[in-house]
């Protein structure tokens, strides 16, 4: 499977050395050219486990091939033959193609497709991801990260894309995985303020699992400075209507839920008020703005009477501000626009550390009891070693042998774990805790007038 499709070309649309070409057709809809529609789906596509995946995939496949969004963003597309299926039916209309490899099993899942041409492509795996002990959720094992692709619009403005997939939550507690949320969406908001500052649109888009009212929320609105495209179009007048005063359908159109919605057939046994909105598209208010957001892939797929998948997408239409267009252009970059301060109350950085110190406990018990079950399994099977002279041959020497390669087996895997893991994880929660203090007491010195910008020192007042 080819992980990336750039067709041959003919005009040179930039001077990069990671600068593609492009000799397709261009729409520029409008009157300026400056508008672009992205198009969001998590396509619930994991092997063996989602019903009827070949059937929705295909049928997802030629609804892309026939859509009118310019650049498409897709999760949880894990099977080979699905992308290679889906780049035979959109290939003559998206060109530019990137399948992004990364975990141990399957990949990101990520995929983004382009009309216009995709200049560099980069993937970054979270650095805080899940267990590997947790091998029946698969988070950990799929490497997911921040899959970004350069892309270069007609007008000559490089929108940088980031399509993620974040950590799903499983339950109430440890099992929420909020911790690795909110690292992740830190994570993604600092490539996002990068993005920024060397002049490019930044669009966020894809499946965080998260609600409006989460850390993780925050973190992209605030810190890296974006906009929910919901939000742009329809206000916060919503934020505290309950999914249970409204029926499916005007919990689509008012509230936009993609997940948990009873007139999705996958979830059609849930309870009403679980409906609610975890797919989204950010965007760069100061360069761009929204003309629609619209909920997607609602139908059902003619003749299996389902829906194409667990999640409904999201299709955004978006505009360029001719601000953006003159300055950006022109190859001025935004640099007083990606120095600026996070706009993240200070209520929010002590909520993260809150975050971080609630899961701390878990982590250390995590490495502790792998440990002290590699250990107490090296006596064990010591134990077991010097105790089969005692026991007759036949199947109680067949039963000590295979309890003890059991034993040996487990045990060296848990320490493995807790060696390994373990220690790699409580480094990274050290890091992101460090980056939150540090950023933390920047702003409280920016509040208090305190902070002296190095860059700023020497220069005439």
């Amino acid at each position: 499977m080819s992980g990336i499709s750039l067709l041959p070309v003919a005009v040179s649309t930039g001077s990069s050395e990671n600068s593609v070409c492009y000799s397709g057709p261009v729409r520029t809809d409008g009157p300026d050219g400056l508008e672009f529609r992205m198009l969001t789906l998590n396509c619930w596509g994991l092997k063996y486990v989602s019903k009827l995946r070949e059937q929705r995939m295909r049928f997802i496949a030629n609804e892309l091939g026939t859509s009118d969004a310019d650049i498409i963003a897709l999760q949880e597309c894990w099977v080979a033959t699905d992308y290679e299926y889906l780049r035979q039916r959109t290939h003559k209309r998206y060109p530019y193609a990137k399948y992004f490899y990364s975990g141990i099993l399957a990949g990101s899942g990520l995929v983004i497709l382009s009309r216009f041409p995709i200049e560099s492509i980069s993937m970054a795996p979270y650095t805080i991801n899940g267990r590997p002990s947790a091998f029946f959720r698969g988070d950990w094992y799929v490497g997911k990260g921040i899959a970004s692709a350069i892309i270069r619009h007609p007008s000559g403005i490089a929108i940088e894309v980031f399509n993620t997939h974040m950590h799903a939550p499983y339950g109430p507690g440890d099992a929420s995985y909020v911790c690795h949320r909110t690292s992740q969406a830190w994570q993604l908001a600092r490539q996002i303020r990068a993005a920024v500052e060397r002049g490019h649109l930044a669009i966020a888009v894809g499946d965080f699992n998260s609600r409006p009212d989460s850390l993780t929320y925050a973190l992209l609105t605030k810190r890296a400075g974006l906009q929910d495209s919901w939000t742009t179009v329809h206000g916060t007048s919503t934020e505290h209507v309950l999914p249970a005063s409204l029926s499916p359908e005007k919990q689509i159109t008012t509230l936009g839920v993609t997940c948990d919605s009873l007139l999705n057939t996958w979830r059609a046994d849930r309870n009403i008020s679980d409906a609610k909105r975890l797919d989204y598209c950010f965007h760069a208010p100061h360069l761009s703005t929204v003309d629609s957001v619209d909920v997607t892939f609602i139908d059902k797929v003619p003749g299996l009477n389902v829906s194409a998948s667990d999640h409904f997408g999201v299709s955004v239409t978006l505009r360029i501000l001719p601000t953006a267009r003159s300055e950006l252009a022109s190859g001025r970059e935004q640099a007083e626009e990606g120095a600026r301060p996070p706009n993240l109350p200070l209520a929010n950085y002590e909520s993260i550390l809150d975050v971080i110190a609630s899961y701390l406990p878990t982590a250390r018990a995590q490495q502790y009891y792998r440990l002290l079950h590699f250990w107490i399994s090296i006596v064990l099977v010591v134990g077991l070693h010097v105790g089969i002279f005692w026991v007759k041959s036949g199947w109680p020497g067949f039963l000590v042998v295979l309890g003890s390669t059991v034993i040996a087996v487990t045990g060296v895997i848990d320490g493995m774990l807790g060696f390994l893991f373990g220690r790699n994880e409580l480094r990274a929660l050290k890091e992101f805790e460090e980056e939150v203090r540090w950023e933390m007491r920047r702003m409280e010195e920016l509040l208090n007038g305190t902070y002296e910008d190095v860059g700023s020192v020497g220069k005439p007042r």
